[in-house]
């Protein structure tokens, strides 16, 4: 974690995923609602356009599970993925336009006709602990279980996301990129029931966004123990602002001590579940993330620090939405990150 990432004073940004298809369209929507921080749209509710690279993989259409393959078969896989991660050939663990031509939409158009607000570029992929969930062994269980399958992951995750920070500077000069490796599965790990230790989870976390040297961003919807993330390296914590603002206030020491060594809060203030989004507005929200802002106050955080040391965004993707509804919830956004600046002077 750096102290000198530029704060982002509320700035308005989004998730990845969105319900367009039309990649013009998907384009100009995030750009319209988004031209100082826009993230690189994900058009497909599939994971496979982020498993390039991985070896041993294998999909089982029937059951609709992907898994690794622990057969002898499989050595030639590993052998080649540990030689192109030494030798650090960014470009094997690629993400290409035929797997996501929708990043590739969005990187064209930026290169082209950036806004002239624009200061930042965000992009996700999984985590190494959301894809050692997403990845199973033959049995079902985990990928992240197997201490082999799990070193694989964690390299393959980081080798990923600096493949993407490269190929966003090198189309985008100047801009500083926002890394974000959700895991958004991280309760299944941290519960009563689950699997993995706390300094195994740590571990994973702070190898999947090793040698960056921009702001690492993690997001996770979920309720969980706050103090595993800000134990971690990473820069931005981004949460579900809506529903757990006062789970995350329990840990407000753990939480000052994060912010004053450089951190940064992303509050996901916007409800992306139609039942709940529709019976909000902008005025509605906004009292709500003013009463989260004095929360975290009244519990010792300086507020000029808190501040300027937050996102605006959902509280996760828009994708299972309707493509109004998607566009309601960015208009939100837009609207709260506006009247927020003018509240604590950061538009003068």
């Amino acid at each position: 974690m750096r102290e000198s990432f530029e704060r982002p004073y509320l700035t308005a940004t989004s998730m990845g995923g969105v319900p367009y298809r039309d990649l013009e369209k998907t384009v100009r929507t995030i750009l319209d609602y988004f031209p100082v921080a826009p993230c690189l749209p994900v058009t497909t509710r599939s994971s496979r356009w982020m498993f390039e690279g991985i070896p041993c993989l294998r999909i089982d259409r029937e059951k609709r599970k992907i898994y690794m393959d622990p057969s002898p078969e499989s050595e030639k896989e590993l052998i080649e993925f540990y030689e192109r991660y030494e030798q650090g050939d960014l470009d094997y663990f690629a993400t290409t336009p035929q797997a996501a031509p929708f990043l590739y939409a969005m990187l064209e158009r930026l290169k082209d006709s950036p806004p002239p607000e624009l200061k930042w570029v965000g992009f996700h992929t999984a985590g190494p602990v959301l894809l050692g969930d997403i990845i199973v062994q033959t049995d079902g269980s985990p990928s992240f279980n197997n201490e082999t399958f799990r070193d694989v992951i964690k390299k393959a995750s980081n080798m990923k996301t600096k493949w993407l920070v490269k190929k966003i500077k090198e189309e985008i000069p100047g801009v500083e990129v926002l890394a974000d490796l959700p895991e958004t599965t991280l309760v299944n790990f941290t519960s009563s029931g689950g699997t993995g230790t706390r300094d195994e989870i740590i571990r994973a976390i702070n190898e999947g966004f090793q040698g960056l040297s921009c702001p690492t961003w993690i997001h996770c919807c979920a309720n969980i123990d706050w103090s595993l993330l800000t134990e971690t390296n990473v820069d931005v914590i981004n949460f579900d602002a809506y529903q757990h603002s006062e789970n995350l206030a329990l840990y407000s020491k753990e939480l000052r001590r994060f912010l004053e060594r450089g951190g940064m809060i992303a509050w996901g203030i916007v409800p992306v579940i139609e039942e709940l989004l529709l019976k909000e507005s902008v005025p509605s929200l906004v009292e709500r993330l003013e009463k989260g802002i004095n929360l975290f106050v009244r519990q010792g955080i300086d507020e000029e620090l808190l501040v300027s040391s937050s996102w605006i965004l959902s509280s996760c993707e828009t994708i299972l939405l309707t493509q109004e509804q998607s566009d309601l919830v960015f208009g939100m956004i837009k609207e709260i990150s506006q009247i927020m600046r003018r509240k604590y002077g950061f538009d003068a």
